[in-house]
């Protein structure tokens, strides 16, 4: 108990020295003017403390083409000095037909008159002498405008022609002859096929027979598609139809009617078992 007493007394007996040290050191700086000037300091930085201020808008330039010369702009048209190279341009944007010096005439034959076309191309090919290699060819807006180029049937190439590249003669019904390139790793005609067709004024669907008279020559026969009159040669060719069925039939008739006839397959056994 007295323990606690005397613990006691001497904390009260510590913060009363304490407390007199603080006033004294207060009083010292009084006396030196340091708590003045920290009362002015701190009223001089709350005046100077203002609002945050607003960020200024950058300026907005146009966009220009950086130039590097300190002389004034001034408007140049190079229009004026290129009138040959507007119009070769112009003639460039064309058709590539007029470009290759001709334009397709625009006459397209109807089915009709292609195949007419086509019938009366084989007609004159089977009057043909039989010892020469001939082929009918139907033409196609590629063979006679734009590339003009010439595909010829490769069966007849590789028996009648040499794979290899050689000059060849095209030969018109009136005896005018086309200087011409074969290609044979192709099988076709280009260098002077363009001319032929050209001066021929060939079109899409016409029918053309091309007989090899000799190694180097092309004798050539022009049907003309679109000038095919349907109506007159439809007689015709009914007519040379009916006639080649006929004899079809009797030939087939006359093979089942003989005694060492192969057996008939399909339909040519169906139809001569419905005519029993």
């Amino acid at each position: 108990m007295a323990a606690e007493a005397g613990s006691a007394a001497a904390g009260a007996a510590y913060e009363e020295e304490r407390r007199k040290r603080v006033l004294e050191n207060l009083k010292h700086l009084e006396d030196l003017g340091i708590s003045k000037m920290s009362k002015s300091l701190l009223q001089a930085a709350r005046l100077e403390k203002s609002p945050r201020a607003r960020p200024q808008s950058r300026k907005k330039f146009k966009a220009t083409e950086v130039r590097r010369s300190s002389r004034a702009r001034s408007s140049v048209s190079y229009k004026d000095d290129f009138d040959e190279l507007d119009s070769f341009l112009r003639r460039r944007r064309g058709s590539r037909n007029t470009e290759q010096g001709r334009e397709y005439t625009g006459r397209i034959a109807s089915y009709e008159q292609q195949q007419c076309a086509f019938r009366r191309a084989e007609r004159l090919q089977n009057r043909l002498d039989p010892e020469n290699p001939s082929f009918v060819k139907t033409m196609v807006r590629s063979h006679v405008s734009s590339c003009f180029w010439l595909g010829l049937p490769t069966s007849f190439c590789k028996l009648h022609l040499p794979p290899r590249e050689f000059k060849m003669v095209l030969e018109d019904e009136e005896g005018g002859e086309f200087d011409a390139i074969y290609i044979g790793s192709r099988t076709g005609l280009s260098g002077g096929w363009r001319g032929f067709a050209m001066h021929h004024n060939l079109e899409g669907g016409d029918s053309l027979v091309f007989e090899l008279v000799e190694p180097d020559r092309f004798k050539i026969y022009i049907i003309k598609a679109a000038d095919e009159d349907v109506h007159e040669s439809k007689p015709v060719d009914e007519k040379a139809d009916a006639d080649k069925k006929g004899t079809n039939a009797k030939d087939a008739s006359d093979q089942n009617d003989s005694p060492n006839a192969e057996p008939l397959k399909g339909a040519k056994r169906r139809k001569l078992r419905g005519r029993r």
